[in-house]
């Protein structure tokens, strides 16, 4: 039987040279993989599903699943060179394939012109996320204030979700139809004179660098025009709950 632990322990060890703070919120890794091209090799090339509205979130393109192991694994080194106190049972790993789409979006964060977040603390442990650049280019993503606020709180998330509530009736409502698309709403935000989002920061990062950050941070992924299905934006995306002192 041939099993792809082998092959992982061989092609993809963590090198995690060097830590780059950006903000009190967001670091960037240096040189993530010791070899850079086996490790990029093994997670590009595995099974592949097509992300849709089914799924229950409202990530885009298409993505391969792996052990949560394989994110735990991964994360070791700068977890222990920053003494983190994390959930040794809360890791999670996708390699998600962004490109920009046709079809009409199922959700405002489906356009990548409008910030979400994935979670907000909860019982002293806030959800964070790595995002390894597995492009053999820079890739960059956004990040946002939302009422002059870069984190959602528990006290404003009601709040938050009733606005995207809004925002998204109102550009319904705007083209009078029930489905618009990523075009049509970039087109509707930039005409909209009053939200209360603003794009603050737009972070790089280059092949084998990654980002880390809190998921309570209001934030988008960039996708632009040369991202294709048939060459899209490759990204690993581990979580872990962080404890938070």
């Amino acid at each position: 039987m041939n099993l792809l632990n082998e092959i992982y322990n061989k092609s993809c060890k963590p090198k995690c040279e060097n830590y780059i703070k950006i903000s009190n919120n967001i670091t960037l890794i240096d040189n993530f993989f010791e070899n850079f091209k086996s490790a990029r090799n093994f997670f590009i090339n595995k099974d592949k599903w097509e992300c849709i509205s089914y799924q229950g979130h409202s990530k885009p393109g298409y993505e391969s699943l792996f052990p949560d192991w394989v994110g735990k694994s991964l994360m070791e080194k700068f977890i222990l060179d920053n003494k983190i106190v994390d959930d040794m049972n809360s890791y999670t790993i996708v390699c998600n394939f962004f490109y920009n789409e046709l079809n009409p979006i199922w959700s405002l964060s489906t356009s990548t012109y409008f910030p979400h977040i994935d979670g907000v603390e909860n019982d002293g442990f806030l959800n964070h996320i790595c995002l390894i650049n597995l492009n053999k280019i820079p890739v960059s993503t956004k990040f946002y204030t939302y009422k002059n606020q870069e984190c959602c709180s528990k006290e404003i998330n009601e709040n938050w979700k009733e606005y995207t509530r809004d925002i998204s009736k109102e550009s319904l409502d705007y083209y009078g139809k029930e489905n618009i698309t990523k075009g049509e709403f970039k087109i509707f935000l930039d005409k909209k004179q009053d939200l209360s989002v603003k794009l603050i920061k737009e972070v790089e990062f280059n092949p084998n660098q990654a980002i880390v950050y809190p998921a309570n941070l209001f934030h988008s992924p960039k996708v632009p025009q040369e991202f294709t299905k048939d060459n899209p934006r490759i990204l690993l995306r581990i979580t872990f709950d962080k404890k938070i002192t």
